[in-house]
């Protein structure tokens, strides 16, 4: 077993304080250990002739990522990203040929539409835009790929054709179609995308977008659920502040007296709240609401994950080419970061060890390397890096190398999104906590970094350490796993 792996299942009291994890809070007034300037990021940032990497790749997008890393344990859902969307987008042509084959039109239709959602988080918007001009071509009395195209149309700033698209919605079946969850739902999809309109013109309808699904989910059955009354209170009311400070737009926020008032007696559609998979539009609603409202800069999904490998891959063609080997050697574990973000492991895996093999003294490719495998359940592969760098004496984060710990975290980060499955299970605590841990103190670093800003107010310093107080919170929520034994005797595990 890896030395990653055997750091990763201590107790849940001594993983808050083991280097995969933020250092435990005193108050909500702790500093970060880790340099601003570390990680990934702070490769790039430190060669400023790599300009167009520099421009594609920023704080902001390696924020969201953990936040995204971070919101997709605490629902135990498996983020649609990477290689999820990539083992989708395979097989749901041969679904869409059974359904039909089978005459069951209205599944391929959804299966379809969907795709076309993914397609436009993914950043793909003509992929997304033909697929949504076929269906209304197929079924011209549907009105939902048409708003759908109209949203999308909206955020990419093309405001006349998606007038046109909502001018053939039949008013008898849809009064306000820019109210309808299919409007809604694109918006959260197309700013996910990148979208330019998500964080320029259009960021209030995103907000009321984000919040419906946040407030929907939350909300479904006021004085049911594990979350209690005060808590939906206290948490509406600080998003509707946090959104109403961020936003000249003048957008209707979620009353909470309405939805104290509202009592125990569900609002529609009640399946929301309750039906399993709901988790990803929440997940999704929550990742649109930072990126447009919070930190106005697109995420780094889908398409902008694989330009910046584009041209990540042509910085590294030049620095091969001009000899500069610790150039190149920076180079090759950004690009092995992007490919396990965008699911492709195999590709990464080939990256640490080219770096490896061209410089046998830099101990990060192959300590990345083996958790990248830890992860990716190559035990085989895991032990046989462990051994080499335990033999070679290399070092680690266990040493007190904050800079391999910040490259290490950021790769938890991209591995759980690029498509391993375990840090979203109930039953794979380790894997879990060590997501949390490395995604959570990615989060408390900028929320660190935030708080040197002289210029800032005293209400924002305080809602800022609120902010890190109610993180450190849910972590240590999410953390808190316990052995239980089976039926017959055996281990297993629960929370509590």
């Amino acid at each position: 077993m890896s030395r990653f792996l055997r750091a990763a299942a201590l107790d849940s009291a001594k993983a808050l304080g083991n280097p995969y994890s933020p250092r435990p809070f005193s108050g909500v007034l702790l500093a970060s250990s880790l340099p601003s300037a570390a990680g990934h990021l702070g490769l790039v940032r430190a060669r400023p002739g790599l300009r167009d990497l520099n421009a594609l790749l920023n704080p902001e997008a390696f924020l969201l990522d953990a936040t995204h890393a971070l919101g997709a344990v605490a629902l135990r859902h498996q983020p649609f990203s990477g290689g999820v969307i990539r083992q989708l987008r395979g097989f749901t042509p041969q679904l869409h040929a059974q359904a039909e084959a089978a005459g069951d039109y209205e599944t391929a239709h959804a299966s379809r539409l969907f795709m076309a959602m993914a397609d436009a988080e993914e950043g793909r918007f003509d992929d997304c835009l033909g697929t949504l001009a076929l269906l209304v071509g197929a079924n011209p009395g549907n009105p939902f790929p048409r708003i759908c195209a109209a949203a999308v149309y909206d955020l990419l700033t093309r405001v006349d054709d998606s007038d046109r698209w909502l001018a053939g919605v039949p008013e008898a079946l849809v009064p306000r179609p820019r109210d309808h969850n299919c409007f809604h739902h694109a918006l959260v999809a197309a700013t996910l995308g990148g979208a330019p309109g998500a964080v320029a013109g259009s960021r209030g309808q995103v907000a009321s977008a984000a919040l419906l699904f946040i407030v929907e989910k939350l909300w479904g059955s006021s004085f049911d659920g594990e979350i209690s009354v005060f808590k939906k209170v206290l948490i509406t009311a600080l998003l509707n502040r946090a959104v109403k400070t961020r936003l000249d737009d003048d957008i209707a926020l979620p009353s909470v007296m309405k939805l104290l008032r509202d009592g125990s007696e569900p609002r529609e559609p009640a399946v929301f709240h309750t039906a399993p998979g709901t988790e990803a539009y929440v997940l999704s609603a929550s990742q649109a609401l930072l990126s447009s409202v919070f930190l106005r800069e697109p995420p780094l999904y889908g398409e902008r994950v694989r330009e910046a490998m584009r041209v990540a891959e042509r910085d590294l063609g030049r620095a091969i080419a001009e000899k500069d080997t610790a150039a190149a050697a920076d180079l090759r574990l950004v690009l092995a970061l992007l490919a396990a973000r965008d699911g492709l492991f195999q590709e990464a895996l080939d990256r640490y060890n080219e770096a490896a093999r061209d410089d046998p003294s830099d101990a990060r490719p192959r300590w990345l390397a083996e958790v990248l495998c830890a992860f990716a359940s190559r035990k085989e592969e895991s032990d046989r890096l462990d051994a080499i760098h335990e033999r070679l004496a290399g070092r680690s984060p266990d040493d007190g190398d904050v800079a391999l710990m910040a490259l290490t975290e950021e790769l938890v980060v991209a591995v759980s999104l690029g498509g391993v499955p375990y840090p979203f299970k109930e039953g794979c605590r380790s894997a879990m906590r060590v997501v949390v841990g490395a995604a959570g103190s990615r989060v408390d670093a900028a929320l660190v970094s935030a708080l040197r800003d002289k210029k800032m107010s005293i209400v924002e310093r305080l809602e800022l350490r609120a902010t890190r107080a109610f993180l450190y919170a849910g972590m240590s929520s999410a953390l808190q796993v316990k052995e239980c034994k089976g039926k017959d005797g055996g281990s297993a595990t629960a929370t509590k």
